[in-house]
């Protein structure tokens, strides 16, 4: 009976500690799930991306840049892919290009693309608490006002 009453006592104060330590709020950077700051989608307004297509990202660490006729591409913070494939293209172009910028905060994107005028868009990241919140963005080339 001893025994169950210190297993009781020793979960009251664990459980205790574990409150004190972490809130699940969000003001301790250590209780944040680690996501990236934008879930970037681009594509075209009609038709395939251009294969020149290039994505800049400048953010408080560097500049990074993804081109799309060189494919994926290892990089630490701007994670493309483009497995957006265009069916109905003849040339099976690609449809859109999906990226993960881990910036975690702002950041600069330009686009260019043989055909389009040059998109830039600032990014804001959002937050709660001190945690970083996925912001989805979409930049459209060909749109009268370049998505978002």
């Amino acid at each position: 009976m001893a025994y169950a009453g210190s297993l009781r006592i020793l979960a009251v104060v664990l459980g205790a500690l574990a409150l004190a330590c972490s809130n699940g709020d969000g003001d301790d950077p250590k209780d944040c799930k680690l996501v990236a700051a934008f879930d970037l989608t681009v594509r075209a307004v009609s038709g395939p991306l251009p294969p020149d297509t290039t994505l800049e990202v400048q953010y408080g660490g560097g500049t990074e840049t993804f081109r799309l006729d060189q494919g994926v591409q290892a990089q630490e913070v701007v994670l493309c892919d483009d497995t957006g494939k265009d069916a109905s293209a003849a040339d099976g172009g690609v449809a859109e290009v999906h990226c993960r910028l881990w910036t975690q905060g702002a950041a600069k994107v330009t686009v260019t693309a043989s055909g389009y005028p040059t998109v830039e868009e600032t990014l804001e990241a959002k937050a709660q608490g001190k945690c970083i919140q996925t912001v989805p963005v979409e930049i459209v080339l060909g749109d009268a006002d370049g998505g978002t």
